[in-house]
């Protein structure tokens, strides 16, 4: 869950915190996971300003599901390297063409690590399973 912006200055404004910083590693795990899911489920050309912010549209590919596993892999990669910078060490492996419920979707799972404003690493891998309607389902391993 996130910390709303008046918590973090509640929590700044008290005298008696002793915390160094205002912020949580939970915090920002999860608002990095949260932007990338955000990012999964916006297809290349959605934003006006950033066109190549997202995921490429392989709807007409899976026909062809090498290539989609390739072009996913690589989209998803790029994004997250060019638009969420706190996670580093990106890496996407593809994992298999079916979802849990078993049924057609592809399959990665991501990982790398946030860097925290503290300069602490925290590792983050997540699941990631994109289905033939560009439905994307994403969880935390």
């Amino acid at each position: 869950m996130s910390t709303s912006l008046l918590t973090k200055l509640e929590r700044a404004a008290d005298p008696n915190n002793t915390e160094r910083h205002t912020w949580k590693a939970e915090d920002t795990a999860s608002a990095v996971v949260r932007h990338i899911k955000q990012m999964l489920t916006t297809k290349h050309g959605s934003s006006i300003t950033c066109p190549d912010y997202g995921v490429p549209d392989v709807t007409h590919l899976l026909h062809d599901m090498t290539e989609a596993v390739a072009l996913i892999q690589r989209g998803v990669k790029t994004s997250i390297q060019l638009y969420e910078p706190r996670l580093k060490n990106v890496q996407i492996r593809h994992v298999r063409n079916t979802n849990a419920a078993g049924m057609p979707a592809m399959t990665f799972e991501i990982s790398g690590h946030i860097v925290l404003s503290d300069g602490r690493r925290q590792p983050l891998r997540m699941g990631t399973s994109m289905d033939e309607h560009g439905n994307v389902e994403l969880q935390e391993l």
